[in-house]
């Protein structure tokens, strides 16, 4: 036998070996009461696969399991005083430890002495006051979901009552409201939103600066929310960020199309305590450093993520996190109008944003039932756009408009959880803001002017207040009752928000609730700061004392569990919305309820109502034996009504929204290696707007709408199929992920909308954007 054979054999043989070989890696975590957040010592905790392996938790409530198969497992927590705890389908890699945060829910007195069997709790709110219309989700869907790309707007396209405003971004629409309804937490206190080329409404942007990497299991709800969380109408993001593994020091590598990620956690020092830290840089911003330009557009970003969590002492517990975001986006026109196939073609536009907040926590025990936490942060969010047009000369240009916003607050939450007893739990809070506020907005008119709408800054505080409690009047039948308040020091506006909500379990697997909440918004700072020159010349702010938006949200819910497996849910729900900022011309049809876009400068009054109706169908199966499926339906009215008496639809109101998810991991291998195929096709009825007046726009050389016919013109519905391969590969110190993504995947041109084109004078119909794929890879170690 030759030298070539032998070491093709010795290869061969060798791979196999490899192939062969049952890798393992290390379960640690920790066990707390989720009412007070404290460790809970003498925890049995099961993992099952093939084999079985268990431990017990020790006075810190920390538990560890070494030399565990990789692959998937079922995690189980085992308490006297408390509700099992049930993790169906946990993965566990090669190149990472696993490291679990579980909370238990202390068992009522009544049955205290009884066993219970384990509940599944996949999508239960990690928030025990949430009730209706709400559900936890975990990072690794932001990571699973077909086009979700890490990010969780856009993976909670998925769920009932959400629809994707616009492809290019990640801004939703939460039941026919205005996206700018939306609220984002993180760690229990107010945050920005978190993107990058954020919004002038702040609800959205093209990229989510957090990483996946931080992201632990978080709360997303849709209506009637718990009286702790405030100033908003839609829905809420409720983040929580992971710990760093306090044991061992890891590194995360990402290379895609997005970006370049590098993430490195670890224990913080010998007493206890962890890091975790996540840098990015776009890849396209290092290919154009680079000299090379794949998209005839300059766009630049970058972020930093973090969570590092200090050992405990008798002062109690301590973290610092936070987010910073940098984005840069130029485009430059051609200067040759031949290839101007629009008249967005001519302008040179640049558009840059910076967000970020920084934050620290601490919790301590206030005697043996009650909890003190307290969180103080800084945030701030600057936007600057600028577009200019070249003429037909090349030479001479016109600033067309000119935006730039500075937003920054300073913000302290303290809350205080307090358990009764095993049956009443309380909680209660005080929320201080102070706002500090710099807008400018100008736009070309007519003339060729550069007019100026907008150029202001100001500083207020506000206030907010929450107390609410959890009865369990025995094991089926659970009571949530609260009050929210909010109040403005700019112009002395407060609200007093009664919540009540109900859960009630009649037979085996079948739960019906219903929740009601009344609801608060303050508006935007342009709003409140908008500056205007009268007949003699002073300055007047029309909008300063304008009140806060408000709605009563009503919901009522009924949920089957099939099996531990899968589950069925039907909600329905009704919103009023009363004193609205609308338009003071009793002939205007305009209603803050629409706006998506950029700063409003209109003198406006709380006179408006809206009302959104609809009903929701959730069919879901969770990952097991390598499927999952997720089909949610929603048929829904969304309408508003300004002075003119008159009720029209709104913006968003696309009237029926369909999603379906679904997703298959096969093994190869063993658990050494798996495949995964993932889909997500959506259905959306189209978006309204209201036709141009090409008559009256040619006269004045600018788009006028005609205000007759507010929002009768539907376009035509949205449809997209998105999907994700991924090829999973545990080697012995390291594992790897291959994935493509393709957002639309049949290239389908889904219409946006209608423009009125300055050089053709006729209008014109813009589209979503087409195929996307974005390629990543990554190793853990």
């Amino acid at each position: 036998m030759n030298l070539r054979k032998t070491f093709l054999i010795l290869m061969i043989t060798g791979l196999l070996q490899l192939d062969a070989q049952v890798l393992k890696q290390t379960i640690r975590g920790v066990v707390i009461d989720k009412a007070l957040l404290r460790p809970i010592e003498g925890v049995k905790i099961t993992i099952d696969n093939d084999t079985i392996w268990t431990a017990l938790t020790d006075s810190l409530g920390q538990f560890e399991i070494i030399d565990v198969t990789v692959g998937r497992h079922k995690v189980l927590a085992q308490s006297e005083r408390y509700f099992d705890a049930y993790l169906p389908d946990v993965l566990l890699n090669s190149g990472k430890e696993l490291v679990l945060n579980i909370q238990l829910e202390e068992r009522i007195k009544e049955f205290s002495s009884f066993k219970f069997k384990a509940k599944v709790n996949k999508i239960k709110p990690i928030n025990d006051f949430s009730v209706v219309s709400s559900r936890t989700f975990s990072v690794e869907e932001t990571q699973k979901f077909a086009a979700a790309i890490n990010d969780p707007a856009r993976m909670a396209t998925s769920f009932a009552g959400v629809i994707g405003a616009e492809d290019g971004n990640n801004t939703i629409v939460i039941r026919g409201n205005s996206p700018s309804g939306m609220l984002w937490r993180m760690e229990g206190i107010d945050i920005p939103g978190p993107n990058h080329f954020s919004s002038f409404n702040g609800s959205g942007g093209g990229i989510s600066i957090l990483s996946a990497q931080l992201l632990g299991n978080s709360d997303f709800m849709t209506g009637a929310f718990p009286a702790e969380y405030g100033n908003a109408l839609s829905g809420v993001f409720d983040l929580r960020l992971r710990k760093g593994n306090s044991k061992k020091r890891e590194y995360t590598l990402q290379a895609g199309f997005l970006g370049l990620d590098l993430a490195t956690e670890g224990p913080l020092s010998k007493k206890g305590g962890s890091y975790l830290v996540n840098y990015r840089y776009s890849t396209l911003g290092l290919i154009q450093k680079l000299g090379v330009n794949i998209t005839g557009s300059t766009t630049l970003f970058q972020d930093l993520s973090y969570n590092i969590v200090f050992p405990n002492s008798r002062f109690g517990s301590f973290s610092v996190f936070g987010f910073g975001g940098i984005s840069n986006q130029l485009q430059n026109a051609v200067k040759d109008s031949s290839q101007w196939k629009t008249m967005f073609d001519r302008y040179n536009v640049i558009y840059t944003t910076n967000t970020a907040a920084s934050g620290l926590t601490h919790t301590i025990s206030l005697g043996k039932n009650t909890t003190l936490r307290n969180v103080l942060l800084y945030s701030i969010n600057t936007i600057k756009d600028r577009g200019e047009y070249y003429e037909n000369d090349y030479i001479n240009t016109y600033t067309h408009w000119r935006n730039a916003l500075n937003n920054q607050k300073l913000a302290l939450n303290s809350t205080v959880n307090h358990k009764l007893n095993s049956n009443v739990h309380l909680r209660a809070g005080l929320i201080l803001n102070h706002w500090i506020y710099s807008a400018e907005n100008k736009e070309l008119d007519s003339l060729k002017k550069l007019v100026t709408r907008l150029d202001n800054k100001g500083l207020t505080n506000y206030a907010q207040a929450f107390a609410q409690f959890k009865l369990k009047l025995n094991s089926r039948f659970q009571v949530f009752a609260g009050l929210h308040s909010m109040y403005l020091q700019l112009n002395k506006t407060y609200s007093i928000e009664p919540r009540l909500s109900a859960k009630y379990e009649f037979k085996p697997k079948h739960t019906v609730s219903i929740g009601y909440g009344l609801h608060s918004q303050l508006q935007m700072p342009a709003i409140y700061f908008a500056e205007y020159k009268n007949q003699s010349g002073q300055s007047v702010f029309p909008n300063k004392n304008l009140g806060m938006s408000k709605a009563h949200h009503i919901v009522a819910a009924y949920e089957f569990i099939i099996n531990s497996n899968s589950r069925l849910k039907l909600e329905a729900y009704y919103q009023d919305l009363f004193k609205i900022p609308v338009s003071q011309d009793p002939s205007s049809t305009y209603s803050l309820l629409n706006n998506n876009f950029g700063p409003v400068v209109l003198p406006l009054e709380n006179t408006g109502n809206g009302k959104n109706v609809g009903i929701e169908l959730t069919a879901e199966r969770f990952l097991n034996k390598g499927f999952y499926y997720l089909i949610s339906a929603s048929v829904y009215n969304s309408q508003y009504k300004t002075k003119t008496g008159q009720w029209y639809n709104t913006r968003f109101n696309g009237n029926h929204a369909v999603s379906v998810t679904a997703g298959k991991e096969i093994k190869l291998k063993g658990d050494r290696r798996i495949l995964g195929f993932n889909f997500k096709t959506l259905w959306y009825g189209g978006f309204r707007e209201t036709p141009i007046d090409l008559e009256k726009s040619r006269i004045y050389n600018i788009a006028i709408e005609d205000q007759s016919k507010t929002f009768s013109v539907q376009l035509s519905d949205y449809f997209r199929t998105d999907i994700k391969v991924s090829y999973r590969i545990n080697h012995k110190k390291y594992n790897s992920i291959w994935s493509l993504d393709i957002q639309n995947a049949t290239n389908r041109k889904n219409v946006g909308g209608q423009y009125f084109d300055l050089d053709t004078e006729t209008t014109k119909t813009w589209y979503q954007a087409p195929l996307i794929p974005v390629f990543s890879y990554k190793i853990e170690f």
